[in-house]
């Protein structure tokens, strides 16, 4: 029995104390490759250090008998290979089944393990909510954590809504979690536009000619001027929304849209790089920043380059009239005489856009 002590008493102390330490500071992440390497260096050192001290504070009393155990004998050839044992060989073995058995809800041991370890105070809950998140099994499910990152309104929150974005494949092609992810982020306002410009500079110039447009685009891009004339035809008529005309108009925009999302997650690339630059120019276009200079030359230098799709550039383009100025208009009007259909349709949205917010200002 003593023995068996010996043998594992050094990782299971080393291991608590390390998931214990790691809860403790953010900048050790036991989700990551790195992390998880430290990890297993870590458990070896302390599982080894352990066992000599151990063995130190039991020798005296293996000894006193005049007769040592056969089990546990005192001399240095056996002490050695109980040192292997119990300070190497154990701790990997342990490392390798955390990492081969899986639970019944297909987490690894050492995966809960993490999952479970004590967080840091002031990052814990945004954290837990994040990996919640992750593991949801549904688009609602994963909104309803969304809307709670969102509701948090700190940095941490704002590091585990980037998380998501980084980390789950679904939150570029399911429109649900789009536009919940996207709503979450433009309420950071500046801070989340300081995290995400970064990250649309960093797509390689190979991938931006096939960056792929926002979800929501074909509905936005084909329809959705038909249905707001419609809409606003209808409610010319007072009787409209006692008869269910108007009712019945949502519901028709609500299943055009339904019915147009299917083809855009066909047409969406495997690359996740491909459908980022459009989900951050859609975040933009939501934030409340109206005059923000920054913006301003990020999508006027965005929106004259070619090395982008005609869809990035077109969503550039609604942008710069959201936070342009009238010396804007005569760029936009440059764009009218475009070979592409999309970015002459982009630029008239643009104009009347900005037109609209000139007029309106000017008559304050």
């Amino acid at each position: 029995m003593g023995l068996l002590l010996e043998l594992a008493l050094p990782t299971a102390l080393s291991a608590a104390a390390l998931l214990v330490f790691a809860g403790t500071t953010r900048h050790w992440d036991l989700r990551t490759p790195l992390g998880l390497s430290i990890f297993g260096i870590l458990l070896v050192v302390l599982s080894l250090v352990l066992s000599v001290q151990l063995d130190r504070l039991t020798l005296a009393g293996r000894t006193a008998s005049g007769r040592p155990p056969r089990l546990n004998p005192p001399g240095p050839r056996w002490r050695s290979f109980k040192f292997l044992l119990g300070g190497v060989l154990i701790p990997l073995a342990t490392l390798a089944a955390a990492n081969l058995v899986h639970l019944p809800n297909h987490e690894t041991p050492l995966a809960m393990a993490i999952r479970l370890r004590l967080p840091h105070p002031g990052v814990s809950r945004a954290e837990q909510l994040a990996s919640a998140v992750l593991r949801a099994p549904t688009p609602a499910a994963k909104a309803r954590g969304i809307l709670a990152l969102e509701g948090m309104r700190s940095d941490a929150g704002l590091d585990q809504l980037l998380r998501v974005l980084s980390e789950d494949p679904a939150a570029l092609k399911d429109g649900s979690e789009y536009q919940s992810l996207s709503a979450a982020l433009a309420s950071y306002g500046a801070d989340a536009r300081a995290r995400l410009l970064p990250l649309f500079d960093e797509i390689a110039a190979g991938a931006r000619k096939s960056a792929t447009p926002p979800v929501g685009d074909l509905y936005d891009r084909y329809f959705s001027a038909d249905f707001d004339g419609l809409a606003h035809e209808i409610a010319r008529d007072g009787s409209a929304r006692t008869d269910g005309r108007a009712d019945r108009i949502t519901a028709l925009r609500g299943e055009m849209q339904h019915a147009l999302l299917p083809l855009e997650s066909d047409s969406a690339t495997a690359e996740a790089s491909a459908g980022l630059p459009a989900f951050i120019l859609h975040t933009l276009l939501q934030m409340d920043l109206k005059d923000d200079e920054t913006l301003r030359v990020f999508a006027r230098k965005t929106a004259a380059d070619d090395s982008w799709s005609d869809a990035i550039r077109g969503q550039a383009l609604l942008l710069t009239a959201k936070v342009g100025n009238k010396d804007d208009l005569d760029e936009l009007f440059g764009y009218l005489d475009s070979p592409s259909p999309l970015l002459q349709a982009r630029a008239m949205q643009a104009i009347a856009a900005l037109e609209s917010k000139l007029s309106a200002s000017a008559g304050r």
